[in-house]
């Protein structure tokens, strides 16, 4: 028995695949705007790297 054997297994499915991928946007957003407050990349990357 797979994922699929069911549509609200299907649709959870797809839901958590929806929130990882605007975590990792709201991640990276919040990436690039300490990037542009900051000149030391090393230290972005740190930030980047604790998440």
């Amino acid at each position: 028995m797979g994922i699929t054997h069911c549509p609200l297994c299907i649709g959870l499915a797809v839901l958590s695949a929806v929130r990882f991928m605007a975590h990792l946007t709201m991640a990276v957003q919040l990436e690039r705007q300490r990037a542009s407050t900051t000149n030391y990349p090393a230290l972005v990357l740190s930030t980047l790297f604790e998440l």
